[in-house]
């Protein structure tokens, strides 16, 4: 009777360990799905007419964004990770848009930092 119950043993704890196993990797799946999408902060104006606007793009360590100005106000068009990195939005504008691209490895501080402002109607970027 004794060796009829230790085969109960291993089916448990294989039942145990596939569903830890499924319902940690649907809250990795879950929270995987929005890293690498663009970050789209979406653009006013204060009255209904149409100013004049200027976009620019920016590529380099940890991704690329698009930056918009209407007169002299900034605001974020786009802003996509590489892989490996997130995005961070410290400031959307509209003096100064300050965005920063920071890796998603715990032992690389690898990150590309951004500051963009309208000059003459066009967005400028900086390395900050």
């Amino acid at each position: 009777m004794t060796e009829r119950k230790l085969w109960v043993i291993p089916l448990v704890w294989v039942l145990t360990v596939g569903a830890a196993s499924t319902l940690t990797w649907t809250a990795i799946s879950t929270a995987g799905a929005g890293v690498g999408r663009p970050v789209t902060v979406p653009m006013s104006t204060a009255s209904g007419a149409q100013a004049a606007q200027a976009s620019r793009s920016w590529s380099g360590r940890g991704g690329r964004l698009t930056a918009e100005c209407t007169g002299s106000s900034i605001a974020l068009g786009t802003a996509v990770p590489d892989d490996g990195y997130f995005v961070k939005v410290y400031d959307p504008g509209p003096r100064t848009l300050r965005v920063d691209f920071e890796s998603t490895h715990p032992d690389d501080y690898a990150e590309g930092r951004i500051a963009a402002t309208c000059h003459d109607g066009t967005p400028s970027f900086q390395r900050v």
